[in-house]
């Protein structure tokens, strides 16, 4: 398992299938999770196909984030921490490209907004990356 720093796809920037995979053994590791490892066979093309490829034909980073944050749980090739997993991806690949969102929520609603983020449109989610405000409306209220 390598610890070091991703190699990054050639397409904007974007991680790599085994980009998301390091990244989600270490959350295993940090978080001490119960449920490990894989739920599907080929993990790397499933991420590819499915998650890589939808992101690369977005417009531009934020766009490409969203993707990446409500396609990697909506895939569910891990067994624990899709969410997890999905943040700190699109969280990285936002500051790789200088886009670093600046959110005016609290850190409690940015995780259910995370947690919710399959009940929001990817634009939305794009245009929340890009100006830190989204319709807390759609969260529900527990």
């Amino acid at each position: 398992m390598s610890h070091g720093c991703c190699k990054m796809s050639t397409d904007n920037k974007l991680p790599t299938p085994q980009d998301i995979i390091d990244v989600h053994d270490r959350l295993e590791e940090q978080y001490e999770l119960k449920h490990t490892g894989t739920m599907k066979a080929a993990p790397k093309s499933k991420l590819r196909r499915e998650v890589i490829k939808p992101a690369q034909e977005r417009d531009n980073p934020y766009q490409r984030a969203a993707v990446l944050l409500f396609k990697i749980p909506s895939v569910h090739v891990f067994e624990d921490a899709n969410k997890r997993t999905a943040w700190t991806v699109t969280i990285r690949y936002l500051d790789r490209v200088g886009a670093t969102p600046e959110f005016t929520q609290s850190n409690e609603t940015i995780e259910k907004i995370v947690r919710r983020a399959g009940l929001f449109y990817p634009d939305a989610l794009a245009e929340w990356f890009k100006t830190g405000e989204i319709d807390e409306s759609k969260l529900p209220e527990h």
